[in-house]
């Protein structure tokens, strides 16, 4: 009887125990952080697709639907509710471009331009580049044009909002010959363009950009002739001016996707000038501490040209090259980062 009594003790403390004692999550590499697979993009297969993010929802646009270097321009667009893990598509982007769009949020609406394609020929312009810019309004869902990005006709940008201001520039031709500095910001009261100072970075497409607590960054990137980058520089925009920030600490890349959850940045995957980047190859980077570190290894495939956008702390990616992928993921950072 003493037996079974302690028998019965110990397994009481041990339930008590475990009810006391918070969840913590088994980590195969023991960093940062949680994927988890979700149900599969609902549209086909795609590469070069631009996501972004409106209050609640995470948005996917656009993309190519074939693989290499031919042509299947897309202009779906579709909504991703991540409290049912559901999709529902949304009046397609009329705008010429199918690849490579990019874009930022002001006021709950989209604004969305430039990239690669041709959904209509204008006579005597036969170039794939676009500079067509266009906003979007989720309670309406319905797009209206705007005034065309005033750098001109341009694909692989970058673009992020800064206190209620768009910022759009860089990227390259269609020869990917053409590295362009340049930066501009967008007024979406007044409608109008007017440029600020140039990128001094290394990068000019395929770059990583995001905007952090007041202030945007940019980094990473590929550059004509034959270059990869990996530094990564901060815009403070009330004084117009770039700083050096800690360079990247992997391998240069250039088509990562990446995301933003509170007051760190992350990017991941990609490109280098011979192959592509393993899933495992993921970053957090530290606006307070300037430090760049490794988060936990995705443990889906390797890819580049992916989408990638964060709602309410949550970090999401899916579809890219190679193979034309439509699977989609979720990233729950640790609360003890």
């Amino acid at each position: 009887m003493l037996k079974k009594f302690c028998l019965l003790l110990l397994f009481a403390l041990t339930l008590y125990s475990c009810k006391k004692q918070p969840f913590v999550p088994n980590y195969e590499n023991g960093l940062p952080g949680l994927w988890a697979q979700l149900g599969d993009f609902p549209g086909v297969g795609r590469v070069r697709s631009y996501g972004f993010t409106i209050g609640d929802k995470g948005y996917v646009i656009g993309g190519n639907g074939d693989s290499g270097f031919n042509q299947l321009g897309l202009y779906d667009f579709w909504e991703y509710n991540p409290a049912t893990d559901q999709w529902a598509r949304k009046a397609d982007y009329p705008g010429q471009a199918a690849e490579y769009l990019k874009g930022f949020t002001i006021n709950n609406k989209a604004y969305v331009g430039t990239g690669y394609g041709k959904r209509v020929a204008t006579p005597g312009n036969n170039s794939p580049q676009n500079d067509d810019f266009w906003e979007y309004d989720p309670v309406t869902d319905k797009w209206t044009r705007k005034a065309d990005f005033a750098g001109g006709p341009r694909e692989n940008v970058i673009a992020f909002e800064i206190n209620g201001t768009g910022y759009m520039g860089l990227g390259t031709n269609n020869s990917y010959d053409v590295n362009y500095k340049d930066l501009w910001k967008y007024d979406a009261v007044t409608d109008k363009w007017a440029r600020v100072a140039d990128y001094p970075g290394a990068g000019s497409f395929g770059m990583v950009s995001f905007n952090i607590n007041g202030k945007g960054y940019a980094g990473l990137g590929g550059a004509s002739p034959n270059i990869a980058a990996k530094d990564f520089w901060e815009y403070d925009a009330a004084a117009d001016k770039w700083a050096s920030k800690a360079d990247f600490i992997a391998a240069a890349r250039a088509f990562s996707g990446s995301f933003v959850i509170g007051e760190d940045g992350y990017a991941g995957m990609g490109s280098t000038t011979t192959s592509t980047l393993p899933a495992s190859d993921w970053y957090r980077y530290n606006t307070a501490t300037d430090k760049w570190s490794k988060i936990t290894n995705l443990p889906g495939t390797s890819r580049y040209d992916m989408v990638s956008f964060a709602v309410n702390g949550i970090g999401y990616m899916g579809t890219g090259n190679p193979g034309l992928l439509k699977d989609f993921w979720k990233y729950t950072p640790r609360k003890t980062n």
